[in-house]
């Protein structure tokens, strides 16, 4: 009888047998028991609910020598912890004891009279003078001109001014923004610089200039600048004109400011060269009063004059004595009160300079001297001698004197 009948059935049993238990046993080898598990995965002292921090992954080893030949690799360097160096501690600084200036009493006084742009003018001129303390810059300013004498009668303001007390060197007059307007006179009202206008505005300026001569004060009149209205620049050239004529008149120095206020056109510009020849912003907005660096520039133009005046002995003048000051015995004379008084500035020269072409002479440097002394010739030389004729009509007249026979200028074909 043969088994293969009866070992077919029998193998394919056992195999479906194995093929069934095999996920059975993996889930064993998987799954323990509690009181199965293998403990030595943990570490010495654990305990269910101690946290365990993550291993850390093993970084990636690449080819070694040593690990391929069996040699075990070197443990790595320790670990450097960076150590804090002490910092130095720095000196305390040392206390600089700031050296404060003397305080010393002026022995000059630049008086500033006028109106809004008399204030910026003696703001230039302390900014001149703050490192001299013996020079004082005393602003007298009040919101109106000439044209109107309500606010200030300014010949009586003056003279209030200096007779109670004031002292000055050099007195410095900037006024007439607001003075484009009407005069009274009397009971009719005059247009602003028709020649009634001019004929009465000259009697106030002349008012003014006379009240520091009769002191002997000199006087610096800072004429008006350029505006940016094209008209009222026009009214005020007029105006400069009657501050020229008096001022001088007056003994006294006209200081024109204008051109460091205009373009190469001579029309107004807001900026320009400062003091220290820098392009900057001279006007503010309006066109009508300066900016910190305009001011500057006012004050440098007067500043010339003030010096160029101090340097020839103007000294500062005291307010005059009252009469009830002073008290003589009887019969005793009145004791003589003497003033310094300088005297007023001599009207500066003319300074006559030898005229010179505007062109010299055009003269090749390469040209050499064939006549000394010889002369251009004014007429074209006559030509004289046998080719006289020829060289006329090559040179005049542009025509080529013909080749002569058996020349290489001779093309002419030969005769056969």
């Amino acid at each position: 009888m043969s088994l293969a009948p009866i070992l077919r059935p029998l193998t394919l049993t056992l195999l479906l047998a194995v093929g069934a238990s095999s996920p059975v046993l993996a889930q064993a080898g998987y799954y323990q028991p509690q009181g199965q598990r293998d403990l030595r995965a943990y570490p010495p002292g654990y305990y269910p609910g101690k946290l365990v921090q993550p291993a850390q992954p093993q970084q990636q080893q690449g080819f070694s020598l040593r690990r391929f030949f069996g040699v075990p690799d070197e443990p790595p360097p320790p670990a450097r912890t960076p150590v804090a160096r002490p910092r130095k501690a720095a000196p305390p600084a040392a206390a600089v004891a700031k050296q404060e200036k003397p305080k010393v009493d002026p022995s000059t006084y630049v008086v500033v009279f006028g109106d809004a742009l008399a204030g910026y003018a003696r703001q230039g001129l302390e900014a001149h003078f703050a490192e001299n303390q013996d020079v004082a810059v005393v602003p007298k300013v009040r919101e109106t001109g000439l044209v109107r004498t309500d606010p200030a009668d300014w010949p009586e303001f003056i003279k209030s001014s200096l007779d109670g007390g004031q002292k000055a060197s050099v007195a410095v007059v900037m006024l007439g923004t607001s003075d484009r307007q009407a005069i009274k006179d009397g009971d009719d009202t005059v247009e602003p610089l028709s020649d009634r206008w001019k004929e009465l505005y000259r009697q106030r300026v002349d008012a003014v200039v006379n009240t520091f001569k009769e002191r002997g004060i000199p006087l610096v009149w800072i004429g008006l600048p350029p505006m940016k209205n094209s008209k009222a620049s026009e009214d005020l050239v007029v105006i400069n004109e009657i501050y020229k004529d008096s001022v001088q008149r007056g003994g006294g120095t006209y200081v024109d400011i204008w051109p460091g206020f205009v373009d190469d056109e001579n029309r107004y510009t807001a900026e320009g060269p400062d003091v220290d020849g820098e392009p900057t912003k001279l006007r503010t907005n309006e066109g009508i009063f300066f900016t910190r660096a305009g001011a500057r520039k006012v004050a440098f133009f007067a500043d010339t004059e003030i010096k160029r005046i101090l340097g020839k002995g103007g000294t500062p003048v005291a307010a005059p004595a009252s009469p009830t000051d002073v008290t003589p015995a009887d019969g005793a004379a009145a004791p003589s009160i003497e003033a310094a008084i300088p005297a007023p500035p001599d009207a500066a020269a003319p300074v006559s300079l030898p005229s010179k072409p505007l062109v010299g002479p055009v003269l090749p440097l390469t040209r050499q001297d064939v006549t000394p002394g010889g002369t251009l010739v004014s007429t074209p030389p006559k030509l004289t001698g046998d080719n006289a004729y020829t060289v006329q009509r090559a040179l005049r007249v542009g025509i080529a004197p013909g080749s002569r026979p058996g020349r290489a200028d001779d093309f002419r074909w030969p005769n056969p």
